[in-house]
């Protein structure tokens, strides 16, 4: 990485939503690469039908009660097996943060996009959903998934380009 890369990264803002020990495993990936203003708070931006959500806050700025509408976020999921994320910037569709269960939204969503296209490789998936439903996680999938989420974020920072939702991430552990 470059310095004007790892000085792009400290000026960066984004919002990473997570809970539990994804947050540690987050923390230190982001840690890793060079993020070094890092906040981690508890906000009102609560997806419904979740609790105590706590969003990683990267950066400096602006109360967080507007900050979703104005930064990128990144939406990490533990699919037991893999991990995915979905990345939202302002004025992207939101939709999904609607739903009542998102990550299992989530991860229908992407086994029914890959089936759609005819994607080899994603089979994982569609095998895990009634583990996802039965609210199962993994150490393993939230490790990948904090690792996913850094580097994305580290993309987003120095300007490279990400999938945007509707499109996603997806990767099998």
């Amino acid at each position: 990485m470059t310095d004007e890369e790892k000085d792009l990264i400290n000026d960066c803002r984004i919002m990473i939503v997570g809970t539990g020990d994804f947050i540690s495993y987050l923390m230190t990936e982001l840690s890793v690469i060079g993020f070094d203003r890092i906040q981690k708070v508890t906000s009102p931006l609560t997806m419904p039908g979740t609790e105590g959500i706590l969003i990683e806050y990267i950066g400096s700025g602006s109360s967080l009660a507007v900050v979703g509408d104005e930064i990128p976020m990144i939406y990490p999921f533990d699919f037991i097996k893999g991990a995915g994320v979905i990345v939202v910037f302002p004025g992207d569709d939101r939709g999904f943060l609607n739903e009542d269960n998102v990550r299992l939204w989530a991860a229908e969503y992407m086994s029914g996009y890959s089936a759609f296209w005819n994607m080899d490789g994603y089979d994982w998936l569609r095998e895990v959903l009634p583990e996802i439903r039965a609210h199962m996680t993994s150490d393993e999938a939230q490790k990948l998934a904090a690792h996913l989420c850094a580097r994305i974020a580290a993309n987003i920072a120095v300007g490279r380009k990400v999938k945007r939702f509707p499109r996603f991430y997806l990767v099998e552990s």
